[in-house]
Parts: C-alpha cells; structure tokens; sequence
C-alpha cells in the first residue's frame, strides 16, 4: 500500500496477525479494483520482515499453474519447506514415502493432509509464534476448485491451530453459506470503509504521483503538476476503486504522449457525466484504448492487429515473452511493442519482456459485451481462443517430427537423460530444436480448443491433420520436456469434444482411443525415453488397431522387427494398487485406489471414463441396481454419494469397510471398522441410524430385494436384520467367523466366510 493508506485496516491485520484472536482466518473481502491484493502484499511483505510468513500464495485467471488449486498445498508446502529447517525435515520426510510421492499429483485435500497436516502436526504444536499463510485473489481460482481451498485452508489452521491465513476475494455466494456455517473467521468488506477514509487514501495517492517532483522524474522539462480541484474531479471519478486512481495516474504519465497536462484535460472531459465506478473504469479503459484503436475506425488492418495482439495476451495459458507471442501468433515482434507502447497504462511489459496485464478488471471489460460496446475494442473468447489454437496446430504441424533432437546412435536408445548426455545435447540446443513457442503449443493447444468454436472448419481440419499425422512426434516432445502427464487429459478433452462435433471422420474418434490405450500401456516406457515411442511401444502396440496401421511407418529406423504381436488391446486397463472395485449393470467397472482415487472405466470399449479424487483410500465401493448412483467409503470415515450431477459427503472417525445401495437408491447402508453401522437416506442426505455391534469389523452390508429390510455381518460371525425403514433391530444370527459376504433375498439369507 502507498505510504499512508489503509492504515487503520493494516494495524487491525497486523494486530490479528500477531495477537491472540481466536479466528485463525482473515478473509478480505471486496469489489474488483477496490485494492484487496495491494493490502494483501503489504501484509506478507511486513509479516516477511517479522519472519512470521510461511507461506504465500496469489491466484491468476490468465495463468494454467495459477487458476486452479492443483499446486496450492504443494507451493505451501514447499515455501514451509524455506520457511524452517524443522519444516523441510518433516516435509521432505513425507515427500520420500510412497503416499507422499504420489500426493504431488492428487487432489488439493490429499495434498493438504499428506504434505503440511501430518508431518507438521506434531511439530508446530509448540510454537508460540504464529505462522502466516497469505492468498490471493480466490475469486480468480476455478470456480469448481473454491470449496477445496475454503475449506483446506479452514481445516490447516483448525488442525494445525499456530497458523493463521488471511484470504482476499471477490464477493462469492459460497464464501458466506459457508462462514454461517462455520463460524470462527474473521470477515472484513473492503467496501465498508467509511468513505471519507477511502477518498482520503486515493487523495493522498494521487497528489503524491501527480505532484511536481513525481511528474519531472519522467519528463525533466515540464513544469506541470496536478491542482487540487483536479484531484478532487479524480478522486470523485475513483469511486473507491485504487484501480481507477492507479490507471488514471499511468495515463496521465504515459511516456509515449509526453504531455501529462493535455492527458489530465483529457481524463476530465471523460469524468464530467455522472458515471458509476465501475462505468467510469470502463470509460478510462475506452479512452485508453482509443489510442491503438480510434472511435468509428475503418482500417481494418489496425482493427486486425489490435485484436490479434491483446485478443492472445488475454487467451495464453501463461504470460509469454514478446518474441514467443510473436511467433504463436505470426506477428511482427515491432508491431506488438507498437501496441503495447500504446497501452503500457494497462498491460506492463517489464524487463523480462513479458506482457502482463495490470488488472483482471480490464480482461473483465474487454470479454464483457455488455460494458464493452465496441466490436472493434472487445474481444471475443471464443474467437480468440479458436485462434489460438489454430496457431498451435500451425506450429505443431510445422515443426513436429520424428527423433526432433537429431539424436544419432546410440544415444537415440537410450533414455532421455542419458541420450541427451551422449550427443551433448546443451540447453542451448534444447531450445533451439525445442522453441518456447514449440513447447506452448505441445502443452497447450487443448486449453485452446476446449472454449474454441469446433464448428470452425479450418480448426479441425488442422486438429485432424495434428493427430493422424504428428500425435506421436507430440508424445515424444512431451516426454523431452517432462510433460508427458498432461497427455491422458489432453486426448480425453479432444474424445469429449468429438461427441458434440458432427465430425466427417469416422477414424478420428477411434484413432485418439488407441493413443488413449496406448499411452496409459506404455507411459513409463515413453516417459524414460522419448523415442521408446517408437522403438518399443508402437511396436508393441495391437496390430490391429488404427494407430499401428497408421504409424507402424515410423518404426522404420527400429534394428528390428517383432512379428507375432497382439492384434487386439488387451483386458489390462491400468496396473496401480487396488483397494477395492465395483462393476455396474451397465459395464462400467469403478477401481479404488490408495493414491489414485475412483478411476471408472467403459468395460465394451475398454476405455477410461473418469476419476473420482476425494481425501483418503477407498476402501468399499458399490454401484445401484439402476446404474445411476455409486457410494463409496474411505480409510478416514467418509462416505461418498455420487449421482454424476453432484457429490454429498458426509463421515466419521473410523474406516468404512462395508457399504450398499438400497434397489430404489432411497437408502445406503454402510459398516465401519469400530463395529458401527449407520443407515442413511440419500436424498436428502439424512442419517437413519447409528447403532454398535459391539463386536468386531463390519464386513458386509445387503439390502433386500424390496428394500424393506437390510443384513449386516461382522467379522467375528454375528448377522443382524434391520428394518431399512425406520432403523429398528429385527433379529441376531449366528454365522461362522471370518464373515465376508451376505445376500438377503425375500425369504433366504445367504452368508459366506473364510471357510
């Protein structure tokens, strides 16, 4: 914050911060451009300086890493990590087992739980200091992640109590359902503060960045300064909003003009209507934007490159140096610093050459057609993005080919570490075979075409082009540049898209199932050495599947030749640990896995469908007699209901060990390890009952046919009949121990055990 803003709000922080307040989470609410991630800066900084900041994390819409909460708990684990030698020890300790390797790749709360919850438990228990944890802009993160990382960062300081957050985010509906229901947060509205106190923040700034010293360390020979009617024009044009008063400020001071004193008239003839804040913000981004761009503009060249240009720089999947953008885009590298010197009070180039724009509110203006009126200055998502990918598949289909790094023999055997060693790959040389713009398209270009119009038939001629002619030259590249993950994603994203697009090719869709097979068979054979791709899992592949047929070409440089090799995928869908497994009606097959979550597979077409990731192992799983609903029960307690709209949740303290679906799915049943077992209905989620054994491990649960009753084994031998109406005990067996199994007809019940 500007030396002399925010004071009273930045001692209150200060103070909760170092203080004894029992809330442990700060949230600071506040409309866009009103200054939450300014304060939110201030406050890490000063908290750095007292030693008292673990951990900071800062969302951003326009960044693929930084838009979701895939690294959250890992970047704070790793900052931790730098934080204390204890931390790092603990952490690094957590990182070396086989769980907390796998946990880097998992979902937020497994990450959260393996990484910072267990290792630190014991540790920071003892500390009189508290530890801070900084994020940013929560408002920016995906809107399917927010819950995770509300209530991740509520369980860390709950669970590990030394820490405090502080979370800054736009107004979200989520947010307050879920402080009413938890309770013990602190809540501060930005926009609450008395207005006199906002006006005289930005009155202070603004005399300080207009006054006479400021304006002459730009322009040495002016003698202009801003007067004090005219701050006070600005301060009322502000609105409360520190955006609107930043950019008026770079307006104002924009280097290329020259002129401060004829920007300041400019500025005031646009603030004499009566606007609201944020018309007003949408006025100060036109007027800057006139001057690329002018009012009724009939060249279409100027029109061209402007859209082209600031279209890309709000589409990328992450910040782009000029030269890299130059190339994705096909762009003179001068004519993007011709715009960007246009518009360098809205989108900073700094030394690093990479365009970043000031602030999320002028991405909001510019794709909102209703605030942006213009055709010629808004930018159309869709379009963009469809250009974007278009330039990817131009790049790809361009440079893509086999052994891209020349490699020669025998380093072209090897894998990718020591091939690189053996022909002296240098980074150098890396990048000039491997080009920025390269690697953005291989890794990218489905981020793309994900929001792109696949009605577009340039598009996905080029998509179509991509992949019967270079899916496996991208598999290579992705593998040299350690990308290889993103593969099983990016071919399901393109399967997906494919059943709404009325494609012309009916080898499309069947050639991206074999590379799906492919991949998931051989990934670690092509992660270790890219031209493996070729020399041993394409050969391998079925021979008679379109990918073989289709590629087999490209095993040409192979020393030999295999014959007698499999004409069809075979059963395996993936080799991983097993925790427990479900087949439905219609041949769906749901796997658990200990690191992995819930993966669900097509059993006809052999192909992947989807992966249920939640916190724990699953360790029971069961579909309904319909197909429309699957339940599964943890290592921690938890169970899970889905009917693939929605996800309820609801858990206990022990592990879930035995579990059922009622015929009509009104009812769930489910056995826990402390002997317990609870009945619960499903929609609405409601628990029935909750009564002990008093006696060993649940280890099976089955409904009968009509629903009316419901058995439950445990392992000592024990069988009770329950009503599944009203939860009532109907009656006690006997059986013989290591109970494993039973089956409730109308008039039979069936058990099974060990013998």
């Amino acid at each position: 914050c500007f030396e002399g803003t925010r004071v009273a709000l930045l001692r209150e922080m200060a103070n909760w911060a170092t203080g004894a307040d029992e809330s442990r989470m700060y949230i600071l609410s506040g409309l866009a451009g009103i200054g939450k991630s300014t304060v939110a800066y201030t406050v890490a900084s000063r908290a750095a300086d007292l030693n008292l900041l673990g951990a900071s994390f800062f969302f951003s819409r326009d960044e693929a890493d930084r838009n979701n909460a895939k690294k959250l708990f890992t970047t704070i684990a790793y900052q931790l990590c730098v934080y204390n030698e204890r931390f790092a020890k603990a952490i690094g300790d957590a990182l070396g087992t086989k769980r907390g390797s796998a946990a880097t790749t998992k979902d937020p709360q497994e990450q959260l739980q393996v990484l910072i919850l267990d290792p630190l438990r014991n540790i920071v228990q003892s500390r009189d200091r508290p530890i801070l944890v900084v994020v940013d802009a929560l408002d920016e993160c995906n809107e399917d992640d927010v819950s995770a990382v509300v209530e991740g960062l509520s369980q860390l300081v709950r669970d590990l109590p030394s820490f405090k957050v502080i979370l800054t985010t736009r107004p979200l509906p989520y947010l307050d359902d879920f402080l009413v229901d938890q309770g013990g947060h602190k809540l501060f509205h930005l926009q609450d503060i008395e207005d006199k106190v906002v006006d005289g923040d930005i009155r202070l700034y603004l005399k300080h960045n207009l006054s006479l010293e400021k304006v002459r360390k730009y322009f040495r020979r002016r003698q202009w300064c801003a007067g004090d009617e005219e701050i006070d024009i600005l301060v009322r044009a502000a609105g409360r909003l520190f955006i609107i008063a930043s950019t008026a400020v770079r307006y104002i001071l924009d280097k290329t003009i020259s002129n401060p004193s004829a920007q300041m008239q400019e500025l005031l003839r646009a603030c004499a209507q009566d606007h609201t804040p944020f018309k007003d913000l949408d006025h100060f981004y036109t007027i800057i934007l006139r001057n690329v761009v002018p009012a009724n503009c009939d060249n279409q060249t100027i029109v061209s490159h402007y859209q082209s240009i600031v279209g890309a720089i709000i589409c990328v999947s992450r910040p782009l140096p000029v030269s890299t953008l130059a190339h994705i885009i096909n762009t003179d590298v001068e004519d993007i610093h011709v715009v960007l010197e246009k518009l360098q009070s809205v989108i900073l180039l700094a030394d690093d050459e990479v365009p970043r724009i000031y602030h999320k509110s002028f991405s909001d203006y510019l794709t909102d057609q209703p605030r942006c009126k213009d055709p010629y200055l808004r930018i159309d998502p869709k379009i963009g993005h469809t250009q974007m990918a278009k330039c990817c598949f131009d790049i790809t289909n361009k440079h893509l080919k086999y052994n891209i790094l020349e490699l020669g023999d025998p380093a072209r055997f090897m894998s990718n570490e020591d091939s690189l060693k053996q022909d002296r790959i240098t980074d150098e040389r890396l990048q000039e075979k491997i080009p920025q713009h390269l690697r953005y398209a291989c890794v990218y270009w489905a981020n793309h075409l994900e929001v792109a119009n696949i009605e577009d038939t340039e598009l996905m001629n080029r998509l179509e082009m991509f992949v019967d002619e270079h899916t496996l030259h991208w598999l290579e590249v992705l593998s040299l540049i350690g990308n290889l993950n993103l593969a099983h994603r990016t071919i399901r994203v393109v399967l997906k898209l494919l059943i709404t697009w009325k494609s012309t090719s009916s080898d499309l869709h069947e050639f991206l199932s074999d590379a799906l097979r492919f991949i998931s068979k051989f990934y670690d054979i092509v992660k270790r050495s890219a031209l493996h791709t070729y020399y041993s899992a394409l050969t391998f592949s079925p021979t008679g599947s379109l990918l073989y047929r289709r590629c087999i070409r490209e095993a040409k440089h192979n020393i030999c030749c295999i014959e007698g090799g499999p004409e069809k995928w075979d059963a395996t869908l993936k080799s991983t640990d097993v925790t427990s497994m479900a087949f439905s009606l219609d041949n769906i097959l749901a796997i658990g896995t200990p690191y992995d979550g819930i993966k669900l597979y097509n059993t006809n077409t052999h192909s992947f469908i989807s992966t249920f990731s939640f916190d724990g192992e699953p360790t029971a799983l069961a579909f309904s007699p319909d197909c429309t609903r699957l339940a599964c029960g943890n290592n921690y307690g938890n169970v899970y209901l889905w009917d693939m709209r929605g996800i309820d949740a609801f858990s206990r303290a022990t592990a879930v060990t035995a579990i059922a679906l009622s015929q009509d799915c009104s009812r769930l049943a489910c056995g826990y390890r402390d002997g317990t077992v609870e009945l619960w209905e499903t929609s609405p989620t409601k628990r029935r009952i909750a009564s002990s054994h008093e006696c060993d491990v649940i280890s099976a649960v089955a409904f009968g046919p009509d629903a009316r009753l419901f058995a439950s084994g445990s392992e000592d031998g024990r069988i009770k009949i329950w009503n599944a109406g009203d939860g009532s005990l109907h009656g006690t067996l006997i059986a013989t121990d290591g109970l494993r199994a039973v089956a409730l007809s109308n008039s039979v019940l069936v058990a099974a055990g060990n013998d």
